[in-house]
């Protein structure tokens, strides 16, 4: 307002002094008559009203004016992005309070200040091409950086910037892309799982395809085995020999079930299941095996029970104990924490259950860990960092298997020299379902042989294993028939009808499974026992 003042007294004086001038060059005349009176009057006040209407247009311009550069001070102070006006030099000349805040300094403090310091270590290179290219390319460059904020997570920011006309500067707008980074990071966690998630489906496709094979040619050895010793004199130096190549074909069995574990298609008994006492029972065991691994146990007391086969739980607890006292060969702590938690079905969509509550097993040793490419094949079947003396490689993978065969699912974290936890992740028993059984060809060794009369039929799509089977099944005396399939199988059933009183059956055939032709046999006759 005082401003305003003397530039109108400035005004003022001007004019009498321009009016001073002009009396002196000119004489002033008065008016002829009374009527040249009024009309100079007249353009007096017309005068005088244009320059009041001059007046409120001026202070109008002014008003707009203020209230423009009061509106863009409010945009560019308090916009949801930050803005930086930068030197050639690197330094901050001007920042609005949000390019403050995401940058975490006081404006006062970046004012002045280099930009480049700002950012973190690892951002550096990344920010120097940017900053070359801003000053030598057309376009308008962008970069993402990350900032170190005090007592707080560190952020992400995405940089974009043109130079002004004169390039003495540039201007450059700040975006804060955390929460969009976090998200892609956990897309990308969401991908590599779904991903490993087929890979182990492929896997154990495979496992289990190669363990029928593998247990059809156990049972062809075994068969032959039989065969031989119910050839040789009991006193035969050579039946040692064949107890022996039993007690092989025993140890191959070992592994085809657990191959058949990890690829879901084990025999098992499930009923509901106390887990609590059933870590503190198996870990008691392992405690009496490693005495110099500390063993600590966290179970929940409102624990939720299961629905398991109690010795697979056994099993792959101490495959899993074993696992983290391998990996602390000069002794160690074991953590066991047994607690029910809440999943959602983003959290459960990759492994392909439902939501609900669920009893996580969570097995924590302080190891040497594992890098991301020993993490990446951990449960692949006859994968191992071990020695051959140390393990076969397949009791993690069937521990996967134990666990996805009972509805649930498995993680795992670790990092080089920082430890390993395993979590089992098994549905309450108010969620869970009994998983689908399939029965399966076993190579255990024979119970006691027991001679007796009657038509077996044999049905397997191996001809060796036919072979074999029908010799053997003659010597104890029984009458045999054999069938290549499922539907040749019916046929004869159709041709012998109740001649028929045991029915071998080999449940994984072509063209019809042992399961359809076990059913259509039934139909025809219903009094018949099948294996």
């Amino acid at each position: 307002m005082g401003a305003t003042s003397k530039g109108q007294s400035e005004l003022r004086r001007r004019a009498e002094a321009a009016v001073g001038t002009h009396s002196a060059r000119r004489t002033f005349k008065e008016p002829a008559n009374a009527a040249d009176a009024l009309r100079l009057v007249h353009e007096l006040q017309v005068y005088q009203v244009e320059l009041e209407l001059q007046n409120e247009e001026l202070e109008r311009a002014r008003s707009e004016t203020e209230q423009a550069l009061a509106c863009y001070c409010d945009l560019y102070e308090f916009a949801p992005v930050g803005y930086l006006t930068v030197g050639t030099d690197g330094r901050i000349q001007q920042v609005n309070l949000n390019g403050a805040r995401l940058l975490g300094q006081e404006r006062a403090r970046l004012v002045g200040a280099s930009l480049r310091p700002q950012l973190d270590a690892a951002s550096h290179v990344v920010f120097d091409r940017f900053w070359t290219a801003l000053f030598t390319d057309d376009a308008k460059p962008a970069c993402q950086v990350g900032v170190a904020v005090a007592g707080a997570a560190p952020r992400h920011l995405e940089f974009t910037g043109s130079t002004t006309e004169e390039r003495q500067a540039c201007r450059l707008v700040v975006v804060d892309i955390t929460e969009r980074k976090r998200l892609e990071h956990e897309h990308e966690l969401l991908q590599a799982q779904l991903a490993q998630a087929h890979k182990m489906e492929a896997i154990g496709t495979l496992a289990g395809g190669i363990a029928h094979d593998f247990n059809n040619i156990l049972g062809g050895v075994l068969g032959g085995l039989s065969l031989l010793e119910f050839e040789l004199p009991a006193d035969s130096a050579q039946r040692a020999d064949i107890v022996a190549m039993k007690a092989l074909v025993g140890r191959g069995a070992n592994l085809t079930r657990q191959l058949l574990g990890f690829a879901r298609r084990g025999k098992y008994d499930v009923r509901p299941l106390d887990l609590g006492r059933a870590v503190q029972e198996t870990s008691s065991i392992f405690g009496r095996i490693r005495k110099d691994v500390s063993l600590h146990l966290d179970v929940a007391s409102d624990l939720h029970q299961v629905l398991m086969d109690h010795s697979q739980l056994e099993q792959a607890l101490l495959n899993l104990l074993v696992n983290g006292g391998q990996a602390m060969p000069y002794g160690g702590r074991l953590l066991l924490r047994a607690e029910n938690i809440e999943l959602s079905e983003a959290q459960v969509v990759v492994y392909g259950v439902q939501a609900g509550t669920y009893v996580r097993l969570a097995v924590t040793d302080t190891g040497c860990g594992m890098d991301a490419a020993t993490k990446s094949r951990l449960f692949e079947p006859f994968f191992t960092t071990k020695s051959a003396e140390q393990g076969t490689g397949l009791g993690l993978a069937s521990v996967y298997g134990i666990v996805k065969n009972h509805g649930g699912f498995i993680t795992v974290d670790s990092e080089l020299g920082m430890g390993t936890t395993f979590s089992l992740h098994f549905p309450a028993a108010s969620l869970a379902t009994n998983p689908r059984l399939a029965p399966t060809l076993s190579a255990a060794l024979p119970e006691p042989v027991v001679r007796g009369l009657g038509t077996v039929l044999v049905v397997d799509d191996e001809p060796q294993l036919v072979a074999v089977y029908g010799r053997l099944l003659k010597k104890l005396g029984y009458d045999v028939l054999t069938a290549p399939g499922g539907r040749e199988a019916i046929e004869l059933v159709r041709q012998h009808g109740s001649r028929i009183r045991l029915v071998i059956l080999d449940m994984i055939m072509p063209g019809m499974t042992g399961r359809e032709a076990f059913d259509q046999i039934h139909e025809l006759v219903v009094d018949s026992h099948d294996l």
